[in-house]
């Protein structure tokens, strides 16, 4: 994500950060807070931007619908006493509030529980934000199977298809803490009618230099020359999609990774060494259906030339409790899983 420089809001979020010992001012979130944020749950990183926000920034609104306690924003409390709005457990109306306080010229967040803030409320979102334009940042928290283990009713794996089929809504997947909080300054500093899904990192980050403004970009995490797979990434299981790659270029199958964090708006450039290679694979913590594969699928076929596609992601019916790590196991989101899928399409398998 290094290949845009966020301008800021009325001066207050430009970064100045030193990098390798050279003054930039395209970083958002430098090194070192992104080595402490990878020591965060993605809870906490929301909070700790929120704060970074709350001191720069005195229109800020967080509509939270009962969630709030969990999302630590006592920083935010001591800098804004006012700032945090609660709703209760009523997300409809969370994000009407919240499409109210935007519309003012509030800088204003909505998060809760991914399931519940999209699926939910998606009349409130399709006309408050997709209609009217209400610039409200809608950030869902346990996305995937993050709280897999409550069952079905809490897992967030139709939130893209939800989401990005709202016209002028950007729907953003981070893959890391570091990336999580850099969308959310970005957010801030130019309000708009947004999604970021967020789920627990499952490594420790993939941005240990930093990261810039980035919203709307592809990122390539693993590059070869002439590949013969590319893999495209959504979230926080890029990091398993990563290892895949690495696996596979160890095993004599030229693979390119590519974080496709920004799902709405579509950066094209993600297919750059597409044409040319045996196979395309998308991967997500969502349903096959309606999320980063149809994204995927409907540009390739708009684009023509392209190699057959390949869709890993949850499967397209409702999962029973158990813990994140299982459910993905299941799904073949794993790096081994990945590697066999792959390995079984070239191979001629379906």
């Amino acid at each position: 994500m290094m290949r845009a420089t966020a301008a800021d809001k009325d001066g207050v979020l430009e970064a100045a950060v030193l990098r390798e010992g050279r003054p930039e001012g395209d970083l958002l979130v430098s090194p070192e807070e992104a080595q402490a944020l990878a020591g965060m749950t993605h809870k906490q990183a929301f909070g700790h931007a929120m704060a970074r926000i709350a001191a720069v920034d005195p229109t800020l609104s967080v509509v939270v619908s009962d969630y709030g306690r969990r999302l630590n924003l006592d920083g935010v409390r001591d800098l804004l006493p006012s700032a945090v709005v609660q709703c209760g457990i009523a997300e409809q109306n969370q994000v009407e509030v919240a499409s109210a306080l935007a519309n003012e010229g509030l800088t204003t967040f909505a998060v809760s529980y991914a399931t519940f803030v999209t699926s939910r409320v998606l009349d409130q979102v399709r006309v408050a934000l997709g209609m009217m334009g209400a610039p409200v940042v809608v950030v869902g928290v346990s996305c995937g199977c993050d709280s897999g283990i409550l069952g079905a009713s809490h897992m967030a794996l139709e939130d893209i298809g939800c989401m990005r089929q709202i016209p002028g809504v950007t729907v953003v997947s981070p893959t890391d803490n570091a990336e999580f909080v850099a969308a959310l300054l970005e957010l801030a500093a130019h309000p708009r009618p947004a999604y970021v899904r967020m789920s627990e990192p499952l490594t420790g980050g993939l941005h240990p230099g930093g990261v810039c403004a980035g919203i709307g970009w592809a990122e390539v995490l693993l590059d070869v020359e002439a590949p013969r797979v590319v893999l495209v990434a959504t979230g926080t299981v890029a990091a398993e999609a990563l290892a895949a790659g690495r696996e596979l270029v160890a095993r004599g199958v030229p693979c390119r990774v590519v974080s496709q964090s920004t799902i709405k708006p579509f950066d094209l450039s993600a297919f750059d060494g597409a044409v040319g290679a045996d196979l395309v694979v998308s991967v997500e913590e969502h349903s096959v259906v309606g999320g980063l594969g149809g994204a995927v699928a409907e540009e390739m076929s708009a684009m023509g030339g392209m190699p057959p596609l390949l869709r890993l992601g949850m499967p397209d019916r409702y999962l029973e409790a158990d813990t994140r790590d299982r459910l993905l196991e299941r799904a073949g989101l794993t790096a081994p899983g990945i590697v066999a899928a792959v390995q079984g399409r070239l191979a001629g398998g379906r």
